[in-house]
């Protein structure tokens, strides 16, 4: 082989081409003044065409034991990778017990965590009894987080809690604060404490509470985590694997999973409509 072949072969080599018969044949194939591709730019053209791999959503949870207990947004995360999602969750939460949303604000946590990085979603989480007990309180700390969220380039999620155990009741409260919030805030709505209630009227009543009436069971943060899936991905969450399977308390997966759909289903469309930058999810 004659050595001003020697660069052909090399290029179609680096090419992933074969080179043969009439290729090989004589000048008459390649203009003498055509320039052959130097091996950088060979690479550089094979490592453009090579698919690049999706961002994970950045998600950071913002609450107390309702978000923490269980490892909810683990949870949450688990089911985008068990999915193959696309753009699986990366998740994160500032949380500790006992924790509203006001004293989040005034320790700082919020605000250092919102700069820290970009997040996609920010799901805003109050003391359970606070949209009762205080709404107003509730509405002043949900507006300044969920404006700092969005002002950080990331989209507010707002967690509407459930009823305690002996006061049902409560309910109504929690969804209308939470309801008006997301509304005039432009909010995702997470209706997690519809959810419960549907769970908890369903004929096979799973359990949901722990022995103190407020906490979750793994069933009831798995609700939880259904919701924010549906809400994040616009499907239902795959099936748990069999070891998940082993922790449900007396709940049927398929059932807990259909609660968390309805109550989705149920909203206004603009409280659960993911918003352009982020439709890559669904």
């Amino acid at each position: 082989m004659s050595h001003s072949l020697l660069p052909r072969v090399f290029a179609g080599l680096l090419l992933g081409t074969v080179v043969v018969g009439p290729a090989l044949a004589g000048p008459a194939s390649i203009a003498p003044d055509t320039a052959l591709p130097s091996a950088g730019a060979v690479i550089e053209q094979v490592e453009a065409r090579q698919p690049v791999a999706a961002k994970p959503l950045q998600v950071l949870f913002v609450g107390n034991s309702y978000t923490f207990y269980n490892d909810m947004p683990k949870i949450v995360q688990q089911m985008s990778i068990d999915a193959a999602q696309p753009r699986p969750l990366a998740v994160k939460d500032v949380t500790w017990g006992g924790a509203s949303l006001e004293a989040h604000w005034h320790k700082g946590d919020v605000q250092q965590a919102l700069a820290s990085q970009h997040w996609d979603y920010v799901v805003i989480q109050d003391f359970s009894t606070m949209p009762v007990e205080h709404p107003e309180t509730t509405r002043k700390y949900v507006r300044l987080v969920s404006d700092a969220a969005r002002n950080s380039g990331a989209q507010p999620i707002l967690y509407m809690t459930w009823a305690r155990e002996y006061d049902p009741a409560m309910q109504a409260q929690l969804d209308s604060v939470y309801t008006e919030l997301a509304n005039a805030t432009h909010s995702l709505l997470a209706p997690v404490g519809k959810a419960w209630m549907e769970a908890l009227a369903d004929a096979h009543k799973p359990d949901l509470y722990i022995q103190d009436g407020s906490h979750p069971t793994y069933s009831g943060s798995y609700l939880a985590a259904s919701v924010f899936y549906s809400l994040i991905y616009g499907a239902q969450p795959p099936a748990p694997s069999i070891a998940l399977a082993s922790r449900f308390e007396q709940a049927d997966v398929v059932g807990l999973q259909r609660h968390a759909w309805n109550s989705l289903q149920a909203l206004d469309v603009a409280l659960r409509s993911v918003p352009s930058q982020v439709q890559a999810t669904r």
